[in-house]
């Protein structure tokens, strides 16, 4: 089972001592808290951000290919929610504090002791906490629309259903419910109820004894044309020959 961390860090820094050096350090203070990565230059470290979603970031400011502010723009404009922590000298600092109009959080500056790290992290952990338990809050709703969702899709999934239907059903907005659908169900709505349509088609056919057109009515769809379309997007081969061959598939050519 992955290990849940406490706090998720990633440390975009040219320099490879100061880099690793402030990882030890920072893990040596908490074992919950992790360094999900570094990254040596603001390109990089767009890269690696996006990709683990840490709750914190703490960047140099001078780097190869893109500085630590430029950075920390590009992610704002993706809105990705990290606190973002400069780390800079005392030379440094008066550029530094440019970073105040981009939403910097902390600013950590050299030469790095335990004791700022320690300080540091207090800090952040503070300032986290309550969008940590906004964050259990709306899990739990998120959980209940989705389940509620997919029930009515299984009792209904012969209904016309749209996603503004939905939403309006259960007073959200349509991009608030595909956002929700998507992150947990793991793929689109509109995906969803596709393939549970076309599950419940390819029972229909197993049965034996049924018309095409009578089957694509009773899975939701009223022009059959689509019906195969879709059919056959979904499983790789047309309704006429899914019945002909019944449950092996792996015999169709």
């Amino acid at each position: 089972m992955e290990r849940k961390y406490m706090l998720k860090v990633v440390i975009v820094e040219d320099e490879y001592m100061a880099q690793t050096g402030l990882g030890h350090l920072i893990e040596k203070i908490n074992p919950e808290y992790h360094i999900a990565g570094y990254a040596d230059n603001g390109c990089d470290g767009m890269v690696l951000v996006k990709e683990v979603k840490p709750d914190i970031v703490i960047t140099d400011i001078k780097m190869p290919r893109m500085n630590g502010l430029e950075m920390i723009e590009s992610l704002r404009k993706i809105h990705m929610d990290c606190l973002f922590v400069i780390l800079s000298g005392y030379a440094e600092f008066s550029f530094a504090q440019q970073g105040i109009s981009l939403g910097v959080t902390d600013y950590l500056l050299k030469p790095v002791t335990v004791q700022k790290i320690k300080d540091l992290m207090e800090r952040l952990e503070q300032k986290l906490k309550p969008v940590r338990r906004e964050a259990k809050k709306e899990e739990a709703v998120y959980s209940l629309l989705v389940t509620k969702v997919i029930g009515y899709i299984h009792e209904h999934y012969q209904d016309k259903l749209t996603l503004d239907d939905l939403a309006e059903r259960y007073k959200v907005t349509p991009e608030y419910l595909s956002r929700m659908f998507s992150r947990e169900v793991g793929r689109p709505f509109v995906n969803y109820l596709k393939e549970y349509r076309i599950g419940k088609a390819k029972e229909m056919l197993q049965k034996g004894n049924r018309k095409i057109y009578e089957i694509a009515f009773e899975a939701g769809y009223s022009d059959v044309k689509y019906f195969c379309r879709v059919f056959k997007e979904v499983t790789g081969v047309s309704p006429k020959k899914y019945l002909q061959y019944g449950e092996n598939e792996d015999k169709i050519e």
